[in-house]
């Protein structure tokens, strides 16, 4: 069985069941002369199918993926997304002007997502086996509904292992956002938006710690568009014991959040508010947590716009849209090493449970059940270790399109990116009481 990971590149091994969560790229490079470099994230693959029917959308004329600018929500369109010095985009999301090399409008973004997000729903990794066959499986992405399944097993691996070692779950939610306009009135660049609520989370996360200090949490960070296409924060904090504590006591976080972000106003962070919700006895974490996540639904494509257009943002500048404290990693590491082995993970000293962690397999076996997850080779370097079990080889990614396949190399898979030179004093945020 072969998986595949990008990471900047493509890697190949066999399969540990394991999926990346992060976005997956295919290398789409254009030849600025500025510097560049690799945004790191992860896309999971599936065992190659022996069968090469088409996929639904193959072979189909190309569509006309574009969108014009009166398509966006509430007269954004024309907003670059960044004009922050310094900052660095995909190179589809970038343009050399007369000043520099400048972000392109947020519309441009959002069609430059659409034709890469396509191109996903065209493209197979084509591998060979030992003795010749051929086979290959679909490319994915992060932003296609059936990775939101691998989003929803990490979950519930989340919810298992917190019923195996908390004693009572209390789940508070806490909601970061900012104002979407800046000082002078009109739309905020989107990635600069972000930026502004990363520093407040950044804040509110160390303060967070001071106020659960001395008991045992662990948390979720989510990101989630508003109809405006802009983004707002979740960040899900699941607590043992916790059945004092009240929404109050989270206003140090929410004020440090505040202070943090200037265009962050008091009024929408109130913890007696929305902005804060406590839970008890959650029956079903995993379906709660996926109503945040939102990782049910149409295909990407098919969604409003103003999601697009924030899954565009999120592209551009490799914007992580869900992830986990190491803790909860640990956890959801744990309970998926038991599904997979049927072993403990603490069994034989813990080296089972180690070596499957390193991807170096584990030869488990118990009373009704033998597992041999075998051995990932995984390496560092673009292209290489390209061997998966049996003897599986990754050939080529194939595209088709308008009816003509076409062949690449997969081992320049990755997303170039580029620094912008911005425009300072342009979108200066508001500083909201």
């Amino acid at each position: 069985m072969v998986v595949l990971v990008g990471s900047g590149g493509w890697k190949c091994g066999p399969a540990t069941g394991r999926a990346g969560n992060a976005c997956g790229a295919v290398g789409m490079s254009t030849d600025h002369p500025t510097d560049r470099r690799p945004i790191d994230g992860s896309t999971g693959g599936s065992r190659p199918s022996m069968n090469n029917r088409h996929g639904p959308r193959e072979g189909l004329s190309r569509p006309n993926l574009g969108i014009d600018a009166d398509d966006m929500v509430d007269g954004a369109a024309f907003t670059p997304i960044s004009v922050e010095p310094g900052r660095r985009l995909r190179d589809e999301a970038v343009h050399e002007v007369s000043d520099g090399v400048q972000a392109r409008p947020w519309y441009a973004v959002v069609s430059e997502w659409r034709d890469w997000y396509d191109g996903y729903l065209r493209a197979h990794i084509e591998y060979e086996g030992p003795d010749g066959d051929m086979a290959r499986t679909r490319l994915e992405n992060s932003y296609q509904p059936q990775y939101g399944k691998r989003y929803y097993a990490k979950l519930k691996d989340m919810e298992r292992g917190i019923n195996r070692e908390y004693e009572s779950l209390k789940t508070a939610i806490l909601t970061l956002t900012a104002s979407n306009r800046n000082k002078e009135g009109y739309h905020r660049c989107p990635a600069d938006h972000m930026r502004d609520i990363m520093e407040g989370y950044d804040a509110a996360r160390k303060q967070l710690h001071k106020v659960l200090d001395g008991r045992t949490w662990e948390y979720a960070r989510v990101w989630e568009p508003h109809e405006s296409g802009y983004g707002h924060l979740h960040l899900a904090v699941f607590i043992d014991d916790g059945d004092d504590l009240e929404a109050g006591d989270f206003a140090p976080v929410m004020e440090s959040h505040v202070r943090n972000c200037d265009p962050a106003g008091w009024d929408a962070h109130q913890p007696w508010g929305d902005a804060v919700s406590l839970n008890d006895n959650v029956e079903n974490l995993g379906s709660y947590i996926s109503e945040y996540i939102g990782i049910f639904g149409e295909e990407a494509l098919d969604r409003p716009i103003s999601e697009q257009a924030f899954y565009a943002t999120t592209w551009a500048t490799g914007t992580r849209r869900v992830d986990f404290s190491n803790g909860a990693q640990e956890l959801m590491n744990r309970e998926q090493f038991r599904r997979e082995t049927g072993l403990r993970p603490e069994d034989r000293g813990g080296s089972s449970y180690d070596a499957w962690k390193g991807g170096e397999g584990v030869q488990a076996s118990s009373e009704n059940k033998s597992s041999d997850s075998g051995t990932q080779s995984d390496t560092d370097e673009r292209g290489k270790g390209a061997e998966g079990g049996g003897g599986w080889k990754v050939r080529s990614i194939c595209t088709v399109r308008s009816g003509r396949p076409s062949y690449s190399d997969p081992t320049t898979g990755g997303a170039d990116t580029t620094r912008i030179d911005g425009r300072e004093g342009v979108d200066i945020a508001p500083v909201v009481e």
